[in-house]
């Protein structure tokens, strides 16, 4: 029996409704994927024809998509590109799969970034912990007069790393195979970005299908998450120039404490940005020349 994309489209929501294993989190943009990457037509495609009739061999690559995503697969995992902000990047299993609220931090950037570039006429910014690049190929997308850095310190995820600078032809953009900022010289970079790992190993909050298709390298940290995090504070106190902006993302609960250790580390015009959710999930500063750099201290336990 042949089906129309309507058809499809409600008996798979249906299927979606009835599965018992709710930590999927499944909804209608799963189905939807799913038929334009079998039919290789759009999302407007799909509306624009409800009664378009689906072929045996369409109908079978469908199936097929649908189903792994119904086994706990990521989406991302199965087209292989994940989209975010403006942009499509190459997704795989060596990298962390871009969130929708992280696509919130980036028009903070580039107003934050616009106003250093004004003021002395050029712009080195860090994404530390690049994984697929989207954080810092977006950024060299919109700004092409900016130096971005793109540091890893996973040699998996360089490969993808490169495959998507390449494919974005961004030539503002330079990779660095590195431990978080240690091949960055002191008092040279105006803005560092991270999304950092900031999950404790131990959460309870972890959905486990993240835990088992995510490179752990890039979701947990030790010290309750914050491990990291401080690490980067001290690391960007050295690297950044004075009134350089350091822009983090962290976890739902770890705001207060990122603060406590910036402000311990002489950090200025400390700023806190919402997620869809509410949730306090980037943290703004600014350098300062209070003390000298290599006083920077690991910040103390809470």
């Amino acid at each position: 029996m042949y089906k129309t994309i309507k058809d499809i489209l409600s008996e798979s929501l249906i299927e979606i409704k009835e599965s018992s294993d709710n930590s999927l989190s499944l909804s209608r943009l799963d189905i939807e994927y799913c038929l334009m990457e079998a039919l290789n037509k759009s999302k407007e495609y799909l509306y624009s024809y409800p009664e378009k009739i689906i072929d045996d061999s369409q109908m079978v690559k469908f199936e097929s998509l649908f189903s792994s995503r119904l086994s706990g697969k990521p989406m991302a995992h199965i087209l292989g590109y994940h989209d975010f902000y403006k942009y499509r990047f190459e997704i795989n299993q060596n990298v962390l799969i871009p969130r929708n609220e992280t696509e919130i931090i980036i028009p903070k950037i580039l107003e934050v970034g616009d106003k250093i570039f004004h003021k002395i006429g050029r712009l080195r910014v860090i994404d530390a912990g690049s994984g697929s690049g989207c954080i810092g190929i977006s950024i060299a997308k919109e700004r092409k007069n900016w130096d971005v850095l793109l540091i890893e310190k996973s040699k998996k995820a360089i490969k993808l790393l490169k495959k998507n600078k390449s494919h974005h032809l961004v030539n503002n953009v330079k990779i660095i195979n590195s431990d978080w900022l240690t091949s960055i010289q002191a008092n040279s970079i105006d803005m560092v970005i991270s999304n950092p790992p900031y999950i404790a190993k131990n959460s309870k909050f972890i959905n486990k299908y993240v835990d088992k298709y995510e490179p752990g390298l890039s979701l947990y940290s030790k010290e309750n998450g914050l491990f990291d995090l401080k690490k980067l504070i001290v690391a960007s106190r050295k690297v950044l120039k004075n009134n350089g902006a350091l822009i983090l993302e962290n976890g739902y609960d770890q705001s207060e404490k990122v603060t406590k250790c910036l402000k311990e580390n002489y950090y200025k015009d400390i700023d806190i940005i919402l997620d869809y959710n509410d949730i306090k999930r980037f943290t703004l500063s600014r350098n300062s020349n209070y003390e000298q750099k290599d006083n920077s201290q690991n910040c103390r336990s809470s």
